[in-house]
């Protein structure tokens, strides 16, 4: 992330100010030379700029500077204004394009903070989508490290299971309560540090157990069911689906068809 400037600081305070007495200008010398509906025009402006991307504010922004010089000129020679009125008119069409500028300034701004916050979003509701708390792994680490441990194992032609919790039959209200509790739980009885844990989505945990065979397996899935008795509530555990699929000389997730 870079270093804010001093402009960087500024530039929105000073943005929204010079918006701010531009209006105010315009608004004492015109107040009494035209109706005060025609001021409704200003709150069309901001709706204008503010409700479109950036490209499209600075379309208007070039657009309505020319279209409103050529228009004073045109009324200039058509009226043949007198210095002093043209005088007047050029201050006035100065401080109405501080006004625009400042607008777009505010605009650009904005589209800018709300582009980032979508980004912001985005990325915080696929954490938020997959991870739950330290030891369980994210999608992505998951299948880093099921890569490697899969490897190692077809190496030394050893056995293990994929052990995989299904959550997709519960009401949404409780799944992510049961999600979470499920999930610290198969942290807890599998063996830390070696067999691995992870969110593949929003339904499904998934349990890699390497160098383990049905016995082990059997073992830990008491250790499991015991935890699971005493912490979840009466018929939540049936609505759990398990799926075992057992890993013997896979080299990839596919292989196994875990990720099916």
């Amino acid at each position: 992330m870079r270093n804010q400037t001093v402009w960087d600081r500024i530039k929105l305070p000073v943005a929204s100010i010079s918006w701010l007495l531009s209006i105010l200008a315009i608004l004492i010398i015109t107040y009494n030379a035209v109706p005060l509906y025609y001021y409704l025009a200003f709150g069309v402006l901001a709706l204008l700029f503010f409700s479109v991307s950036d490209r499209a504010a600075f379309f208007f922004y070039i657009t309505l500077m020319l279209v409103t010089v050529f228009y004073i000129l045109f009324l200039a020679f058509k009226e043949g204004w007198q210095p002093g009125e043209q005088a007047l008119a050029i201050g006035l069409h100065f401080i109405f394009l501080i006004h625009l500028f400042s607008l777009y300034s505010l605009s650009k701004y904005v589209y800018q903070i709300g582009t980032e916050n979508r980004l912001l979003k985005s990325r915080i509701a696929q954490l938020e989508e997959y991870i739950l708390e330290e030891g369980v792994l994210t999608k992505h680490e998951f299948e880093k490290q099921a890569v490697l441990i899969l490897s190692n194992m077809s190496r030394r032609q050893e056995t293990g299971f994929y052990l995989k919790a299904d959550l997709i039959d519960m009401n949404r209200t409780v799944q992510k309560k049961v999600m979470h509790t499920l999930a610290s739980m198969m942290y807890a009885a599998f063996r830390k540090n070696y067999d691995i844990v992870g969110q593949y989505d929003n339904t499904t945990l998934i349990v890699l157990v390497q160098n383990t065979e049905e016995e082990g397996l059997g073992i830990v899935r008491g250790r499991l069911e015991k935890l699971m008795i005493e912490r979840l509530e009466e018929g939540t555990i049936e609505k759990i689906r398990w799926t075992v699929i057992k890993i013997d000389g896979d080299k990839t997730l596919r292989e196994s068809a875990v990720v099916t």
